[in-house]
């Protein structure tokens, strides 16, 4: 399958201290994942999943009338008449699983085939945790369905629509419903060839994935949970009307569709949590969750580096507003922002935004260690976020929001220093971990550069603040740093845009206060 670029990814390690800490078991388990060679994994996958739909779907199927009588749609005293008909004579089992087991082939060529095609603009990053996930929960809704026949649950319970709440919040709308096409196909063979219940869950299903794709918060998943309920309702009342039924009968299916419409919403609260935890996936719950300033790590920052956290702050505030204007996830900017300089904390003295009232270290060393050291936070916040389990879309940006751009300030420093300038080599002083990839990481490489340009001034007036914003961008042009970003360069100037009247707002004009005469003489008096 045709993956985009591989993302620069980190193993979780084994160094804990105060800002590492030893890795979770989902940390080990989604980390030897990564370690299987992807043909392997792909191999198995596949194998493991024919087999396992195989298994659930095929092995010891009721006959068709037998499960209709079970449900009360058609009359037990029929019975003698159905077996006259030889309709409830049982088929061979194995010719039963064989068939099974063809359509399941089938599905799963449909899916990888979904996946090649297409597999580039849906499986963006941890392509193989995405794919054991897809995987995992179509088994595992398959498998929900068999426990519900086999209790003698009425099958239009089976809660199909919780499948979709959870795979669209983890894996898009896309590759969703392929998923819920697929499992209601399954389910509907399950059910005894109902494919009036295949009918009335794949609607409900799909209508699921669409209320669901703009949810971005736990409240707003369960007003959706409840609309998708109440459409349930209807869909399966009018399958019961097509089918035949009397208005009593259609209003009770109704009433079971409304039922698994809350049940799947129930599935989905408990479960999203724990896979959004277990497979490290990024939704919008979890990008509010990692934008509390509270979270652990941020504090750690604010206590180690706290001019270090300032800056991150505004830079988060100045990328949101800038990712707004261009139709970039804001919210993915903001939280890679507070996160991208967390390396700083393993040596917050050698930045100068955490120089106060402190002797500055690099006076001490050479323009190129300096240059080193300052590179070095880079590699630091890749190291301090994997251990803290940070997802791969926040990783990137710590990793990119340099991309190769030059130590300006020590580069000089060097040149002024050497007797021979050709003896400076300018890559030991520019960052090497990545060009920015994602629209949010460009974003976050404008604002950041931006806003620490902008506060080294003595006196940052609008109209220095317009310079300041017009170099930066052609700066960047110029040395190619959006060359693989997704930002187009009416993207890059409108974020610039942005970002000036942001930070002109912020650094709007201060009324300067009269002193009292009375505290001045104090003041003297005390000197």
């Amino acid at each position: 399958m045709k993956i985009g670029k591989r993302s620069l990814k980190k193993q979780p390690g084994r160094r804990v201290d105060e800002l590492h800490r030893s890795p979770t078991r989902f940390e080990l388990f989604r980390a030897w994942i990564e370690r299987i060679p992807k043909v392997r994994l792909y191999i198995g996958l596949t194998v493991l999943t024919w087999l396992s739909l195989t298994a659930l779907i095929g092995i010891g199927p009721r006959p068709l009338i037998e499960r209709v009588i079970s449900q009360g749609i058609i009359d037990p005293r029929d019975r003698t008449r159905l077996e006259s008909l030889d309709l409830l004579q049982q088929s061979d089992p194995w010719m039963a699983l064989v068939g099974v087991g063809i359509v399941v082939a089938a599905e799963m060529w449909i899916a990888w085939y979904f996946l090649e095609r297409f597999g580039e603009r849906i499986l963006k990053t941890n392509s193989a945790i995405r794919l054991v996930l897809a995987a995992s929960l179509t088994v595992l809704f398959t498998a929900l369905a068999r426990l519900f026949i086999e209790l003698d649950f009425n099958p239009y319970l089976t809660p199909l629509a919780g499948l979709s709440i959870i795979g669209t919040m983890l894996l898009g709308p896309r590759l969703m419903f392929l998923m819920v096409v697929i499992t209601s196909v399954n389910v509907g063979i399950l059910s005894g060839n109902n494919f009036l219940l295949t009918a009335a869950l794949l609607l409900g299903s799909g209508f699921a994935i669409y209320t669901t794709v703009r949810v971005d918060s736990r409240q707003r998943l369960l007003k959706a949970g409840l609309v998708i309920a109440v459409v349930m309702g209807v869909v399966t009342f009018a399958v019961g009307l097509i089918g035949g039924g009397d208005p009593q009968d259609a209003l009770w299916l109704g009433l079971l569709g409304l039922g698994n419409g809350l049940l799947s919403l129930m599935l989905a609260m408990v479960l999203l949590p724990f896979l959004e935890d277990a497979f490290n996936i990024l939704t919008p719950m979890k990008l509010l969750e990692l934008s509390d300033p509270r979270h652990p790590l941020l504090d750690k920052l604010l206590r180690n580096a706290p001019g270090t956290f300032s800056h991150s702050m505004q830079v988060g505030l100045l990328a949101e507003k800038a990712a707004e204007r261009v139709g970039a996830d804001a919210l993915l900017a903001q939280v890679g922002a507070y996160y991208h300089d967390i390396g700083k904390m393993e040596h917050p003295a050698y930045f100068v935004e955490n120089q106060i009232a402190q002797i500055n270290p690099h006076a001490a060393l050479s323009p190129t260690l300096s240059a080193k050291v300052v590179k070095r936070h880079v590699k630091d916040g890749l190291e301090i976020g994997t251990a803290w389990g940070l997802p791969q879309e926040i990783l990137d940006i710590i990793a990119q929001h340099h991309g190769s751009t030059r130590i300006e300030y020590f580069y000089r420093k060097a040149l002024e220093d050497a007797s021979d300038e050709k003896a400076v080599r300018e890559s030991d002083f520019r960052y090497s971990s990545g060009l920015p990839r994602s629209k949010e990481a460009g974003i976050m490489m404008l604002a950041d550069s931006i806003e620490a340009t902008v506060k080294s001034l003595p006196k940052p007036t609008p109209k220095r603040i317009d310079d300041v914003v017009a170099d930066t961008v052609r700066r960047k042009l110029q040395d190619g740093q959006f060359d693989e970003c997704q930002l187009t360069m009416h993207d890059i100037h409108e974020a610039g845009e942005a970002i000036r009247e942001a930070l002109i707002g912020f650094l709007g004009p201060r009324i300067t206060y009269p002193e009292d005469q009375g505290d001045a003489r104090n003041g003297k008096a005390a000197s």
